[in-house]
């Protein structure tokens, strides 16, 4: 199985176009089963009218699809609207949930979204899908208590936290990653970092010249954690132009 986890930057690739049909071609190229979303605006208004791209997108991918807003607006110069996260699915979802996650005066707001699929008679699979604050650690920990609070409700049961946690994870020149305290807090909590476990090739994901940073993750169970089998980023012509993110695939060996 293949997760993907993808920050689209409002719909806006790095010519300020929209990309809907550039992150369709990157989720359709990558086969991934499982898709997480990140700065997602649904709808869209312009001035022509009301678009859904996120509809579309799934459509195109012939994907189900869920949504959470943040309870925020984005203005883009030709097209604006409620951002927030999304997941998309080659198996049915059969119920998803919006939390807002807490925020400090004057800070934008975040959520997080749960998404529970159906993978076979009897089989369920959650994904969770989040945005952290992208000024202070201190501001995307309070957050994490959010977060950790839905993770315990999970038990055991399989399912996956991905997104854009913002928080900083640079590479020593020994490859090992330096450990953020958003990091450290869901090891406690017995999360595997997939890159940190099984990363293969370059960690960062923020795409922009020069870049060293690894700000999007994947975080698996410790029950979960022996299926990974490998996780990168993925580098192509498509996502070099798609967003400033480049998305991070985790592969398991793993059947519903």
């Amino acid at each position: 199985m293949r997760v993907l986890t993808y920050n689209i930057h409002t719909w806006e690739n790095r010519d300020g176009h929209m990309n809907l049909e550039q992150v369709a071609q990157v989720i359709a190229d990558s086969g991934a089963s499982v898709v997480s979303l990140n700065e997602v605006l649904h709808p869209v208004y312009t001035r022509l009218g009301e678009r859904r791209p996120l509809e579309e997108l799934a459509e195109m991918l012939g994907m189900h699809w869920a949504f959470g807003d943040s309870d925020r607006l984005v203005q883009r110069p030709s097209w604006w609207g409620p951002v927030g996260n999304a997941v998309l699915s080659r198996f049915p979802i059969v119920g998803f949930n919006n939390q807002y996650l807490p925020r400090l005066p004057g800070t934008q707001g975040r959520n997080l979204l749960v998404a529970d699929l159906e993978m076979g008679p009897k089989r369920r699979f959650t994904v969770y899908s989040t945005h952290l604050d992208h000024a202070f650690e201190g501001t995307r920990l309070w957050q994490m208590r959010g977060v950790a609070e839905r993770l315990r409700s999970n038990g055991h049961a399989p399912h996956v936290l991905m997104g854009d946690f913002n928080t900083h994870s640079p590479s020593k020149p020994d490859g090992h990653p330096l450990t953020p305290p958003v990091v450290r807090l869901l090891r406690g909590l017995g999360y595997v970092d997939a890159f940190a476990q099984a990363g293969r090739g370059s960690p960062v994901t923020f795409n922009i010249p020069l870049s060293i940073f690894r700000i999007d993750y994947i975080f698996v169970p410790q029950s979960l954690s022996p299926r990974l089998s490998v996780c990168y980023t993925l580098r192509t012509a498509e996502t070099a132009v798609a967003s400033d993110h480049l998305p991070l695939m985790a592969e398991f060996d793993w059947r519903p």
